[in-house]
């Protein structure tokens, strides 16, 4: 999949984190150049992180056929990995944290 296809599956739709059953979403805003995680259920119900003022970390022609994708602000990286449609979802983030998700 190239990195469009990979992050309209992940801002489309719920994920469920495997360790917590936590469910989330993610959410890319334009205005601010920011990726939003906001949880649905769980402990953390209500609660939503961002990642502000992001950009792609790698060169276009690794982003025609990828499975993991880097964004970095001037402080923080959060890189996704996705193996399919359906998961798993790998999010390591030093703002989202370190999560395992399926859908």
């Amino acid at each position: 999949m190239n990195s469009t296809e990979m992050m309209n599956i992940i801002m489309d739709g719920e994920w469920k984190n495997i360790e917590t059953n936590d469910i989330c979403e993610f959410r890319w805003s334009d205005m601010n150049q920011s990726i939003s995680l906001k949880y649905k259920t769980g402990k953390k119900s209500g609660r939503e992180d961002s990642h502000q003022f992001v950009k792609m970390y790698h060169k276009e022609d690794y982003l025609k056929d990828c499975k993991t994708l880097r964004y970095q602000s001037n402080l923080f990286t959060t890189e996704f990995t996705l193996d399919s449609e359906n998961g798993p979802l790998l999010v390591v983030s030093n703002v989202f944290g370190k999560l395992q998700l399926m859908r």
